[in-house]
C-alpha cells in the first residue's frame, strides 16, 4: 500500500491545540485587540489566524509540543511501510509548516492560508484533489467527518460520538484508536500542583480574626469558601501562565496538565474565569467589618499579583 497517512495536527497530531493556544496568547498579551480578533474571525476566520499569528507568531512553537504516542507510532509505521505522512491542519500553515520541519517521519505539511480554511469540507476537497488515487486520515473533531468520508482508511483519537457510524470511502468504519473521555474526567486535573499548605496560610489568620470581630459562623464558612475557590482559580491561572516554561521541565507531566495537553486551553481558561467570578461573588455575600474587608482584599492583590522579571530579580 503506497497511500499517504494524513495526519490532523490539533488534538490528533499534538495533544494541544495550537489554534486555541494561540487565541490564548494573543488575548493574554495583546487584550486590547481582543475584541478585533473576534470581530475578524467571525467574518474570516483565516485572516483572524493571520493577524495573530503576524502579531505573537514569534511566541509559539518555541517549547517542546506534547505529542501523541498512538498518532506517532501510527506515523512511523506508515513511513516505516514506505509511505509518505503529511500534517493537515486548520491551524496557520507556517505554524503547520514550522512543526513539520521538527519531525524527520513527516514528509510535509498544509495548514489554513490567508485565501483558504483548511477545515472540514474545506479539508476533505484540497486532500481529494492533492491526493487523487486516495489517501488515509486521522482525525479527532466533528470537523473530521467529512475527511474521513473523503479518505479512504481513517483513524480517530478520542473522537466525537457518532465516529463509530462513520463510513470512510472504501465504506470502512472509521478505526477508534483511544476512545473519548467524559468532560468530568478533567475536573480533577484542575487540581494538579495545589500546594494545600499555601491555602492554610492564606485561611488561618483570615478566620482566626472573625473570632475576634464576632463573624457569624455562616459568614466565616463562606469567606472560607471564597478564599478556597479564589486559590483554586489562582492555581488554575498558573497552569495557563507557566505553559511555555513548564514544557520544557521533566517533570512538568505531574503538575501541569496544560502543558502536556492533557487539559485543554478552553477548559482550563473557563474554569479559571468560572472560579474566580464564584470567589468573589461569595466575598461580595459575606457581611464583613471594614478591618476584615481590608485583610481580604490584601489577600486577594497576593493572590492574583504578577510579579514582574525585575522585581524578581531585585526581591531574590
Amino acid at each position: 500500500m503506497t497511500r499517504p497517512l494524513i495526519l490532523d495536527v490539533d488534538g490528533t497530531f499534538l495533544k494541544n491545540d495550537l489554534t486555541h493556544e494561540m487565541v490564548w496568547e494573543a488575548v493574554r498579551r495583546d487584550p486590547a485587540r481582543a475584541l478585533q480578533y473576534l470581530s475578524l474571525g467571525l467574518r474570516d476566520k483565516p485572516a483572524m489566524k493571520q493577524a495573530m499569528v503576524a502579531r505573537i507568531g514569534d511566541r509559539l512553537l518555541q517549547d517542546p509540543q506534547p505529542l501523541e504516542p498512538a498518532i506517532v507510532a501510527l506515523a512511523k509505521q506508515a513511513k516505516a511501510d514506505g509511505r509518505s505522512v503529511y500534517l493537515c491542519s486548520g491551524s496557520e500553515d507556517s505554524l503547520v509548516q514550522r512543526l513539520a520541519a521538527r519531525h524527520d517521519f513527516i514528509d510535509g505539511a498544509f495548514g489554513t492560508s490567508p485565501t483558504y480554511n483548511m477545515t472540514s469540507a474545506n479539508k476533505a476537497a484540497f486532500l481529494r484533489d492533492r491526493f487523487p488515487d486516495g489517501f488515509d486520515y486521522a482525525g479527532n473533531s466533528t470537523q473530521d467527518f467529512a475527511v474521513w468520508e473523503a479518505a479512504q482508511e481513517g483513524f480517530g483519537i478520542r473522537p466525537p460520538p457518532g465516529t463509530d457510524l462513520t463510513e470512510t470511502a472504501a465504506g470502512l468504519p472509521v478505526d477508534i484508536l483511544i476512545e473519548r473521555s467524559s468532560p468530568m474526567d478533567a475536573l480533577p486535573l484542575l487540581l494538579r500542583g495545589l500546594e494545600l499548605w499555601k491555602l492554610l496560610v492564606v485561611l488561618l489568620p483570615i478566620l482566626l480574626a472573625t473570632v475576634f470581630i464576632g463573624l457569624s459562623s455562616r459568614d466565616t464558612l463562606i469567606l472560607a469558601l471564597s478564599l478556597a475557590t479564589l486559590f483554586l482559580a489562582r492555581n488554575v491561572g498558573r497552569m495557563l501562565k507557566n505553559v511555555p516554561e513548564d514544557r520544557t521541565r521533566k517533570r512538568a507531566g505531574l503538575d501541569n496538565p496544560v502543558a502536556t495537553g492533557t487539559l485543554s486551553v478552553p477548559f482550563a481558561a473557563a474554569a479559571y474565569v468560572g472560579l474566580a467570578a464564584a470567589g468573589l461573588g461569595l466575598l461580595a455575600s459575606v457581611s464583613i467589618w471594614p478591618a476584615l474587608l481590608l485583610i481580604s482584599i490584601r489577600v486577594l492583590v497576593s493572590l492574583f499579583k504578577r510579579v514582574s522579571p525585575s522585581d524578581a530579580k531585585a526581591r531574590s
